[in-house]
């Protein structure tokens, strides 16, 4: 892959802070060099950002829990606020010389916004794209006519038996047992948003809205330049639309 021009390359798990991570980083780059970009994760701690960068990983994926389709904060009790992993990863990658990749969370602009002010220098998107014409699958109709496509997590129990299928029936019902992300979601097609160029066009939109509030010309003075305070519940209502909505 390498020869035929990929430049990045992502070694993911759920839990991207442990001894089996770290030894993959650095047989990679033993293996590789630095002639590639290599991201990993997830990790959701300043600890855990500093050793997978000095392992050889240029930047770390952040995000536990924060996903439409995981559950693993409700299961395990194990995760951290979203922009809080980003907000307190990015500061220990900048250190470093490395980069966070924010991953889950992303409902609305705004939450695109709030990653890229917190640090991240990527966004990564996945309900909002996959309720688009584009994503995969077959769209289909609930009773009221509405148009939605079937998604699932990726620590769902349809995922594991998927990935689990060449395993022995005991070790296949052992893993079935417990698993951290929804098996069927429905994902619906917003009004407006049925193509991911509309997404696309909406986060662009609302992100140049914001840096302009903020006065950046790109995306570091926008890091730079933002001030972070603690929002409480009353105050994010607030910030709502008042009424009844009409899209």
């Amino acid at each position: 892959m390498i020869d035929m021009g990929v430049e990045i390359f992502v070694l993911d798990t759920a839990h991207g802070y442990q001894k089996k991570m770290i030894e993959a980083i650095k047989n990679f780059r033993k293996e590789f060099g630095n002639k590639v970009t290599l991201i990993a994760g997830n990790i959701i701690t300043e600890k855990a950002t500093r050793d997978l960068i000095k392992a050889g990983a240029n930047g770390v994926k952040v995000g536990i829990g924060p996903g439409a389709m995981c559950t693993t904060r409700m299961k395990t009790g194990v995760g951290r606020p979203q922009f809080s992993a980003v907000y307190h990863c990015a500061r220990e990658a900048r250190k470093l010389g490395g980069f966070v990749w924010a991953d889950g969370g992303i409902r609305e602009p705004r939450d695109v916004c709030l990653a890229l002010a917190a640090g991240a220098s990527h966004v990564m998107i996945g309900s909002l794209f996959a309720g688009t014409y584009e994503s995969t699958g077959d769209i289909r109709y609930d009773g009221n006519g509405a148009m939605y496509k079937e998604n699932y997590g990726m620590a769902s129990g349809k995922a594991v038996n998927l990935r689990t299928g060449g395993l022995s029936p005991f070790e296949q019902a052992k893993r079935a047992l417990f698993h951290e992300g929804i098996s069927t979601s429905r994902i619906y097609l917003r009004k407006g948003w049925e193509s991911v160029g509309d997404v696309v066009d909406e986060c662009m939109t609302g992100l140049r809205s914001s840096m302009t509030y903020v006065g950046a010309r790109n995306l570091e003075e926008f890091h730079e330049k933002t001030i972070i305070g603690v929002q409480t519940s009353a105050g994010f209502h607030e910030g709502t639309p008042h009424g009844k909505v009409i899209q």
